[in-house]
């Protein structure tokens, strides 16, 4: 359990590390949480047990809730998903909850804490005196990690393709197409959600965003969809590649039967000869000194005649 708690008085500081809590303008960042920790926390700061315990969901999506207290109704809880790249190479998430208190913000998260440099490099101008722009920061910082992973996806997609000018198709290159597409299906999953979220705080019904914090939520919900609209043609690329890599695999399982079958005639047209003249009863030439020679000269070219004639056909 990490708990870290921030100040930042004006856009151009960088965020400070404060070792005591204050009353207004603090951000705490609390990141690999438990419920004793989260019971804590509610108890000092007088926030909704019921959601902030859905932090500790790991399959929570994301959605927005105002608290229903009569003491804090404007309270804002925003849950959204932080990506990250397993070492097995799937996009897993992990549930991140940030709420929006008068002159306070929290986040909170079962995974790794956030990356403070992301934020103060966002577009977002953040303060901590200003509480929903830090959560601007935070979702515009979620969905760069998405952009990261998906571009990382991207890379992938080509690697695979060009392998497939120069290598053979192989079970593992199979395998690999379902990750990659079982990584685009969550990070399109994730980002819809976070979008429909983003919507819901674009229609501001509670009065939380100023108009230009109204603005910055239009220019990332364009960017959702333009990471949306990548996803799709990212995935109608691995369709693409996946059926070349079985058009291929099926041509040359073609090949190889047709040349075995080849093979096959082949070595059978000899063999009807071999076999009448081993029969044990009387055979023309039998006593000839020149039948075995010429038996097998003829079913040489006879092999060869045959061949000829199945190339030029184009049996073969």
């Amino acid at each position: 359990m990490v708990v870290n708690l921030y100040a930042k008085r004006s856009a151009g500081e960088d965020f400070e590390k404060i070792s005591r809590p204050i009353k207004h303008g603090m951000w705490l960042d609390a990141s690999s949480v438990d419920k004793a920790l989260l019971k804590d926390l509610i108890r000092d700061y007088a926030l909704d047990t019921n959601i902030v315990y859905d932090v500790l969901d790991r399959n929570e999506l994301p959605r927005l809730e105002f608290s229903r207290g009569e003491n804090n109704p404007r309270d804002l809880y925003v849950f959204l998903r932080q990506p990250r790249l397993t070492k097995t190479g799937h996009i897993a998430g992990t549930p991140m909850l940030c709420l929006v208190k008068k002159g306070l913000f929290f986040t909170f998260s079962t995974g790794k804490m956030l990356d403070v440099e992301t934020i103060e490099k966002s577009t977002v101008p953040t303060t901590t005196e200003d509480t929903q722009t830090l959560l601007l920061g935070v979702i515009v910082s979620c969905i760069a990690q998405f952009e990261s992973l998906i571009a990382h996806t991207s890379r992938s997609i080509v690697d695979t393709a060009n392998r497939l000018k120069t290598h053979d198709v192989t079970n593992q290159d199979f395998i690999h197409f379902v990750v990659v597409e079982d990584n685009l299906n969550s990070c399109k999953l994730n980002l819809e959600s976070t979008l429909t979220v983003i919507q819901r705080l674009s229609d501001n019904q509670h009065g939380t965003f100023n108009s230009d914090s109204l603005e910055a939520l239009d220019d990332i919900c364009l960017h959702i969809e333009q990471l949306l609209r990548s996803v799709v043609s990212y995935s109608q690329s691995i369709i693409s590649i996946r059926n070349a890599y079985s058009t291929i695999a099926n041509n040359k399982l073609n090949q190889r039967m047709k040349m075995l079958t080849v093979f096959t005639v082949l070595i059978t047209l000899p063999n009807v000869f071999y076999g009448m003249f081993g029969m044990n009863v009387a055979l023309p030439f039998a006593d000839a000194p020149w039948a075995y020679t010429a038996i097998v000269g003829f079913t040489i070219v006879l092999t060869l005649l045959v061949y000829a004639i199945g190339k030029k056909l184009k049996i073969f």
